[in-house]
């Protein structure tokens, strides 16, 4: 026999787990601390039985709620609200567990919930929700046998019953669910955007380079879009976002470039590509290098091939880019030359002479490129991501001291020098590499992989790609791991499920409705019978299949107790010339009605296992048997 209050509790605290575990990293370590001894504490007090009073829970509830109510403000609403959840979900589970107290529970887990998605909306998220509903739905339904009989025990069989009973609740509303998800009205913009602005990821790409800001940089392998495109060798993957033109201080800014700048990109194999990045701040759309047209939402396109929002919103978008790699940018006139030719304050004399031995003699771009090539290879530079050189003299330092850094380092370092060299050079910000996921047909691209190159301006060439990282002992990591990997396949099948989950449903909007929608209607219109002929016949053929599904389930085999009470009915139909059907008189009130002895015995037997929900036993179903066949005998007579 299991206990119906064992089972319920345990589907409890599970419930309450799965409203903790996604808010955890978002909360204070206090409340977190306090979480879990209340979840120990409260499986401790279920098992003996005590729990502390109800003015003790009261007034617990009541101060950390006062406490996080004074933290409420405009710029303050979901973490006070969270701490608020966790801490008074903890207080439910260690005081005592009435049918309210459970309610209390669930709807707090809930909330819980709903609080981590204000964080982060991934599908994880739906995994959650979806364990969590089917949890609740069967303590709801264990929740009424317990709330007539608190020390209820069941047989093993018979909570199979109610267990398979619940689960039917959950799975019978998915069909309704996937007609309101397609035709209820949704913002266009996702609630906790609104609410929680510092949510948004913190991305690797950045709009302005300061050289020296930091000794190390992190690494947050976080996704920042991904690409479904062919795949490609690893060294044509540059994904282009920001120009940075001018300098303010030791600041590389962007600015727009000179009016009558137009862009041409030259021929070349045409790659396209359909980019959905992970919401931002940023009004810049990533694009391979070098793009050529951007199409599927509202831009803006700069002389340098620089595309931004015709907005700013944090909404998840998709759009569509024409590339040509490996290309260059020509100009259909020429360029303002000292508008790129503008260098930082604090030039140190040792830059003065470096920049004097590399254009010695020789006013050739390509010869410089060339020496200013091999000082980077001759000397040895190390790409690193940690104890770089920092301060006003970092760039002095990089070069001739420490002599590694990251790629910042690398590309301001270049375009100083090529500057002083009086070559127009400006900076390229965006990221390099990817990981392809063949499932999908997609790249994803991390944060980690964010990057800065340069584009050198050639007289008759154009804006060339110029990649000083390129030139360091060990190179800069743009290469995916062994795609054989069994750590890589489990992310590449983690993140195919949240590509589809971000495909699917976050940016399934109105717009998108009003396109099924839209879709529907033209199909409609063109339809003729030739058409629904298949269709027709598939849908006769799924109504025969459930036709005859229905006909053999009605016709199921009886159990044995149905057998002999459909015989017992019969045998005293002929003997009292009692006419009906099982069940249009009760067993006993029909035992009343003959005052026969024999059918007395047989409802005494039946009625004491079968009107207490429990099957006839082999000794109980020889001695209705038996029963039976004398009450056959005297109608026979």
């Amino acid at each position: 026999m299991i206990r119906i209050r064992v089972v319920l509790l345990f589907l409890t605290y599970c419930i309450a787990l799965l409203g903790f575990i996604p808010l955890f990293p978002y909360i204070e370590i206090g409340p977190r601390i306090l979480f879990a001894a209340a979840f120990a504490a409260g499986i401790v007090a279920d098992y003996r039985s005590r729990h502390p009073g109800t003015a003790v829970t009261t007034l617990c509830s009541i101060l950390f709620f006062v406490y996080y109510g004074l933290q409420f403000g405009r710029d303050n609403i979901i973490a006070p609200a969270a701490n608020a959840i966790i801490l008074l979900l903890g207080v439910r589970l260690v005081g005592d567990k009435s049918g309210r107290n459970y309610l209390q529970i669930y709807v707090l887990a809930l909330m819980a919930l709903a609080a981590s998605s204000l964080y982060n909306l991934d599908a994880v998220f739906l995994v959650y929700l979806l364990v969590q509903l089917v949890l609740i739905s069967v303590s709801m339904v264990l929740l009424t046998f317990h709330g007539k009989d608190p020390r209820m025990n069941v047989s093993r069989t018979g909570m199979k019953k109610i267990l398979s009973a619940a689960l039917l609740i959950p799975l019978a509303t998915i069909p309704l669910t996937v007609l309101f998800f397609i035709i209820l009205p949704r913002t266009q913009y996702p609630l906790w955007q609104f609410v929680q602005h510092a949510s948004a990821n913190v991305s690797g790409f950045s709009e302005k380079i300061e050289p020296g800001s930091a000794s190390a940089t992190a690494s947050a392998k976080v996704v920042a879009f991904r690409a479904e495109s062919q795949r490609l060798e690893q060294d044509r993957l540059y994904w282009r976002g920001i120009v940075l033109n001018q300098i303010m201080g030791d600041t590389w800014v962007r600015n727009e470039p000179p009016s009558g700048e137009h862009a041409v990109v030259r021929g070349g194999a045409v790659i396209r590509q359909t980019i959905y990045p992970e919401p931002s701040r940023s009004r810049y759309l990533i694009t391979l290098n070098i793009p050529r047209q951007v199409t599927g939402t509202r831009t803006v396109q700069s002389g340098d091939q620089v595309f931004v929002k015709a907005y700013r919103s944090q909404r998840r978008i998709g759009y569509t880019v024409e590339s040509v790699p490996g290309s260059r940018i020509g100009l259909a006139m020429d360029i303002r030359r000292n508008f790129y030719l503008k260098l930082p304050t604090g030039i140190s004399p040792r830059m003065e002479k470096l920049a004097g031995d590399l254009k010695r003699g020789s006013r050739d771009q390509g010869q410089l490129l060339a020496r200013l090539r091999d000082f980077y290879t001759k000397a040895g530079f190390t790409y690193l991501t940690s104890g770089m050189p920092t301060g006003s003299s970092s760039i002095d330092t990089f070069l001739f001291e420490r002599r590694r850094g990251n790629c910042e380092l690398f590309a301001v370092s270049a375009a100083t020098l090529l500057r002083m060299c009086d070559v127009p050079t400006r900076l390229v910000g965006g990221y390099l590499g990817g990981d392809y996921n063949p499932l999908g047909g997609y790249y994803a691209v991390t944060e980690d992989m964010a990057h800065v190159w340069l584009e050198v301006y050639r007289e008759g060439e154009g804006w060339v790609t110029v990649d000083p990282t390129r030139w360091a002992v060990n190179g800069v990591r743009s290469g995916e791991g062994d795609s054989q990997a069994f750590g890589r396949q489990v992310r590449m099948y983690l993140d195919l499920f949240g590509y589809y989950w971000n495909r699917a449903v976050i940016t399934y909007d109105l717009e998108s409705q009003i396109s099924l929608a839209d879709r529907a209607g033209r199909t409609l219109k063109t339809l003729t019978f030739g058409d629904m002929k298949l269709p027709f016949a598939l849908l006769t053929i799924v109504a025969a299949v459930m036709g005859t599904v229905t006909f053999f389930r009605r016709r199921r085999r009886k159990t044995s107790e149905e057998k002999i009470l459909a015989e017992f009915f019969r045998l005293v139909d002929k003997r009292y010339g009692f006419v009906g059907e099982p069940g249009t008189f009760g067993l006993f009130e029909l035992a009343n009605y003959t005052g026969d002895v024999l059918v007395k015995q047989f409802v005494v037997i039946y009625g004491e296992a079968v009107y207490h929900d429990r099957p006839l036993t082999a000794l109980q179903i020889e001695q209705l048997k038996h029963i039976l066949s004398q009450i056959k005998q005297w109608s026979c007579r």
